[in-house]
């Protein structure tokens, strides 16, 4: 299967680095500065860098690798240049009615989006063969979404039309938001001079992640709710109250969404 490649994002070269490991193969590769083109494909080993003013033409599939607010300014500018196509984008927000003119012509469409930071390409390099993507589409393009994952990871859900941003939004409140709670225990261990932060939190936070793999979410809540210790939450409040008054709510609501869960555990 023929691969194009519209930007040059590190998701794009993440999963064209695993697909060149299978039966996959990397044809145009198309920027708009023709030396990230060029350092793409001298990265990945394979390809044709190209740019938007160059004459090409995108057969097979192409991956619009591009951010979010561009991919249909984009699509539109070289949508003239797809032949017997396939295309996806990599959002986790946007659907692909961005493609819709292809079920028309009976092309394949969709998203394919992986449940993994790409902070760090090559941590996401690591662990992206146990990643799980989120594709939706046409019937052609669930498809193909589906004979793409599967060399990568074989592990997908399937998104049902007009749920792309509650799957969003549900992948930002377990991966962005966590990272906001970690800043306010670093600021914690900061502000009280305590000394071990990075050798304390992110495994404390792994451990949870393991139990919610293990045992699901209600059965991993642990801590002085759990216990219904409710000395130590008020006591706690305080001490949060006393540091960051101006988010006096988010403990407040924390708190409710705890006892919410311990109330369906029972």
């Amino acid at each position: 299967m023929n691969i194009n490649v519209v930007g040059t994002s590190k998701v794009a070269f993440v999963l064209c680095k695993i697909l060149l490991e299978e039966d996959f193969s990397i044809g145009c590769v198309v920027s708009r500065s023709k030396q990230r083109a060029e350092d793409f494909v001298a990265k990945i080993g394979q390809g044709f860098p190209k740019t938007y003013e160059e004459d090409f033409t995108l057969k097979g599939v192409t991956f619009f690798a591009v951010p979010d607010q561009s991919i249909s300014e984009v699509y539109h500018k070289l949508k003239n240049r797809l032949e017997e196509a396939s295309a996806f984008h990599f959002s986790g927000f946007l659907d692909s009615e961005i493609f819709k003119d292809f079920d028309q012509k009976g092309w394949a469409r969709g998203s394919i989006h992986p449940n993994l930071s790409f902070a760090d390409e090559e941590n996401a390099l690591k662990y992206i063969k146990t990643c799980c993507f989120g594709i939706e589409g046409n019937r052609e393009g669930l498809l193909v979404a589906k004979q793409i994952v599967e060399k990568i990871s074989n592990c997908w859900v399937e998104i049902p039309y007009g749920s792309k941003g509650a799957y969003h939004l549900a992948a930002v409140i377990a991966s962005n938001f966590n990272v906001a709670l970690a800043y306010l225990s670093e600021k914690l261990y900061k502000l009280y001079n305590i000394k071990g932060f990075q050798e304390v939190i992110p495994n404390l936070m792994m451990s949870s992640v393991h139990n919610i793999l293990k045992k699901g979410v209600q059965k991993s809540l642990t801590g002085p709710v759990a216990r219904e210790d409710w000395l130590i939450v008020e006591k706690e409040r305080e001490i949060f109250v006393k540091t960051f008054p101006e988010y006096k709510k988010l403990y407040d609501n924390m708190i409710d969404i705890l006892i919410k869960i311990k109330g369906e555990v029972g």
